[in-house]
């Protein structure tokens, strides 16, 4: 399956600025995590192998590497490749080079460790980092113990993690993001559509894409964040 990357959506938005890259990739990304959560975990528990790369739910097996490290307690995130004191093998760190190389000037990326707050969680440097790949991944959250957690890109998951969603599904998922994440609602939309393959043209404060139904999104911008007023399908 060919991966769409969310910096070749078809928008205006700063490539630069982690809010922005996160508005796009919160969309696809919760829905494939769901996704693999469902069709691939489910109750199983996780085991991750560093020497040959790869982690096993269950009795299924995947590669995978890390991208960096969550410190509950000193409240911080550290990237696989900073983690010069690890002695991690070079090819398990790849998912965390390929994220740096991939957003070169966005300081979240090029910075080795700082500090986490609302914005900057795990899970949304995660997100980010799925949206930007070259491959079709997801992440997964692996705690070590009470304070630390590693988390990893795994490839190769079934074709049907990533399958598009249709219209009214995608339109269901949105709204559910919307209540649950800090983003820009115009390029959540843009970049949900984008990644599902859908295309769709902006007009004014109105963004609309067609498949085998019509999906219309109405904006407000507010102080200089776009939220949705109506979501209608057709």
């Amino acid at each position: 399956m060919n991966k769409i990357s969310i910096l070749d959506t078809p928008v205006d938005f700063d490539r630069n600025d982690f809010f922005s890259l996160l508005s796009l990739s919160v969309g696809a990304s919760y829905s494939w995590q769901n996704a693999m959560g469902a069709l691939v975990i489910g109750n199983s528990g996780w085991n991750v192998d560093v020497k040959s790369r790869t982690v096993t739910f269950g009795d299924r097996t995947f590669p995978c590497g890390i991208l960096g490290s969550e410190n509950t307690r000193e409240c911080t995130w550290l990237w696989g490749w900073a983690n010069t004191e690890s002695n991690l093998p070079e090819m398990f760190l790849a998912p965390s080079r390929r994220a740096k190389r991939a957003l070169p000037s966005v300081p979240e990326f090029t910075a080795g460790k700082f500090m986490l707050d609302e914005l900057h969680t795990g899970h949304n440097l995660a997100m980010v980092s799925v949206g930007v790949s070259d491959k079709t991944t997801c992440y997964y959250r692996c705690p070590i113990d009470d304070e630390l957690s590693i988390f990893i890109q795994i490839e190769d998951l079934p074709d049907e993690v990533f399958a598009p969603l249709p219209l009214d599904e995608l339109a269901k998922i949105y709204l559910r993001v919307i209540s649950s994440f800090m983003c820009d609602h115009r390029l959540l939309a843009a970049g949900f559509l984008h990644q599902n393959g859908y295309e769709f043209s902006e007009n004014g404060a109105t963004l609309t894409a067609r498949g085998n139904r019509e999906l219309k999104f109405t904006f407000e911008e507010i102080q200089g964040i776009c939220r949705v007023t109506d979501v209608n399908l057709s």
